[in-house]
């Protein structure tokens, strides 16, 4: 985990565990639900993104800095947790996610961004 992630995700627990956000009184919280970051993807990303990561053609006409996560200048440079970093905080003209998404999404997240990037590479 990133030093950024990490602090954030520090402050997050230290929160709950002193008695402010997230913490409960002995209320059950249901069952685990899983996280899955291809479900995410297709309705926080895609619109921008594309469904394939190469960035939706016409959104780029307007917006012609869309991330196309195939691009191998991108692979090379961004780790997991750049990317991770990014959907938290936002960048350029996206908007941030971190206030929305629990650290856990976006974890799952940005290992799918990548992996996603990587499909039918070379």
């Amino acid at each position: 985990m990133g030093r950024g992630v990490a602090i954030w995700f520090g402050l997050v627990v230290a929160a709950a565990t002193a008695g402010g956000v997230g913490c409960t009184t002995g209320d059950d919280p249901g069952p685990a639900m899983p996280v899955e970051p291809a479900v995410i993807y297709a309705q926080m990303c895609a619109r921008c993104h594309g469904a394939d990561g190469r960035g939706d053609p016409e959104i780029r006409k307007t917006l012609p800095a869309v991330r196309d996560f195939h691009d191998p200048a991108f692979q090379a440079r961004a780790s997991n947790d750049e990317i991770a970093r990014v959907i938290m905080a936002g960048k350029g003209q996206m908007p941030a996610f971190g206030a929305g998404l629990s650290v856990p999404k976006i974890q799952a997240l940005s290992g799918y961004v990548r992996r996603l990037g990587l499909r039918g590479a070379p």
